[in-house]
């Protein structure tokens, strides 16, 4: 939870907080009672107050980033973590606000001017990076397009800017095709390899997506290692087809080219599992844990919960159990971990099994890292008397070990449900003590 109090008088702080002082003034006014054109006149000011507002966040941020404040004077994970809990951003929009705000800063000062100036939206200017970041590095191009796009945005929305932002090469750099060389095209592979990134997200309807780029040397690997697996299962026989089916049914893969590939990917994985090639932890090699209550198991019904937030039916569970590594944790109707055996000072498996399942990875406020990377961290030291139970361990990445056993960080476990809760360092000038902060909130 953020603390609020008055920022120190004087110097760009105190100028914002006159400004906001101001503003708030105007909460009391009886809008019913003002012309029309007082609204719109209003509202327009607002807009440009908007932008420039953004600009100058973009700028600070930018700052921020360049000397690693967020770091090493506030003890975050990185910028990110910082914004999107100071913003209260969602995962993901931290990272892309802080590369946005650089991209502006030191590539695209056009559109920065732009915001300064309030003639486009946070919303155009997003829109207007985004769609000269996806252009080849040719700086005289991507000056070209801003140029265009900014012209553009006089007169369109954001969506409609998108869409011009989308045919945007065909406008700026018709001949592109004639004037690409081999240099070029080694540059956009070395771009593509620093900028490679993959995600698993829950698609909200039972599923997860998949989202990611690389490089077309990426690509091949992958292709050699799917495509000999997406051949068309082998038509059933006979007797396994019933007198009324339909010739092609017998004789065709129902599967498209799209399933075939998710069904090789997931079947690499496996393989991966079954052959002990992903690293080991903690004394054991890597498994799917999945967490059932105790009436659900005793039920056979319900729904499982994997340790990194997935939920499975129970039939699923029950068919993974019969070849796969698969490890249950079951809890109590109260929601207590049953049964994970007794403390020594190193953490035994079965207890590193409860810390994934209640952690889920590096319980560090903002911080995203899976369990693989993690450590178990003793509240308090061993040395001091603390013992190896769950209710003293909290999982941390090995960067967020070094802050908690090296700054003014201090890590508790809640006395209301027994969950990680970290306290911030005191802020200067402030004389209330800061609020702990929870990285994952609990969802009942």
């Amino acid at each position: 939870m953020a603390i609020h109090s008055a920022p120190p008088a004087g110097g760009p702080a105190g100028l914002v907080a006159e400004a906001s002082d101001a503003l708030a003034a105007l909460t009391e006014t009886l809008w019913a009672a003002r012309a029309p054109r007082e609204l719109v006149e209003t509202m327009e000011a607002l807009e440009r107050l908007r932008s420039q507002v953004h600009g100058l966040q973009a700028r600070v941020v930018a700052e921020v980033e360049a000397r690693g404040t967020a770091r090493t004077e506030l003890h975050w994970g990185s910028t990110a973590d910082w914004v999107t809990h100071l913003c209260g951003l969602r995962r993901g929009e931290g990272r892309r606000f802080v590369e946005r705000s650089r991209q502006l800063v030191h590539e695209q000062t056009a559109t920065l001017a732009a915001l300064d100036a309030g003639v486009v939206s946070p919303t155009q200017a997003e829109v207007v990076v985004a769609a000269v970041q996806d252009l080849p590095g040719n700086r005289r191009l991507r000056r070209r397009a801003e140029t265009h796009l900014l012209e553009q945005a006089g007169s369109l929305d954001a969506t409609d800017l998108t869409k011009v932002g989308r045919h945007l090469v065909h406008v700026v750099d018709p001949d592109r095709a004639d004037r690409r060389d081999e240099a070029a095209l080694a540059a956009q592979e070395r771009a593509a390899h620093q900028q490679r990134f993959l995600t698993i997200v829950d698609d909200g309807a039972g599923g997860v997506r998949l989202k990611g780029r690389g490089s077309v040397e990426d690509a091949a690997v992958l292709r050699a290692a799917l495509l000999p697996l997406t051949r068309p299962e082998p038509a059933p026989t006979p007797a396994e087809v019933g007198e009324d089916d339909e010739p092609a049914a017998r004789a065709t893969d129902p599967r498209d080219h799209g399933a075939r590939m998710w069904d090789a990917l997931v079947r690499v994985g496996q393989h991966a599992l079954d052959t002990d090639l992903p690293p080991d932890g903690h004394g054991a090699r890597p498994s799917v844990v999945v967490t059932l209550s105790y009436d659900d198991l005793a039920a056979a019904a319900g729904t499982a919960t994997t340790a990194d937030g997935l939920r499975l039916p129970a039939d699923s569970v029950r068919r993974w159990a019969c070849d796969a590594g698969l490890i249950p944790v079951v809890l109590g109707r109260g929601g207590e971990i049953l049964d994970v055996g007794r403390g020594c000072r190193l953490v035994t498996r079965p207890l590193w099994t409860a810390l994934v399942v209640r952690d889920g990875g590096c319980a560090f406020p903002g911080c995203h890292r899976p369990p693989i990377m993690c450590h178990a961290h003793h509240i308090r030291h061993w040395c001091d008397g603390g013992g190896t139970s769950l209710d003293n361990l909290v999982m941390l990445c090995g960067h967020h070990h070094r802050v908690i056993h090296h700054t003014p960080w201090q890590v508790a476990l809640s006395r209301a449900d027994g969950r990680p809760e970290f306290t911030p360092p005191p802020r200067r000038g402030h004389d209330s003590p800061p609020a702990p902060v929870r990285h994952r909130p609990r969802l009942e």
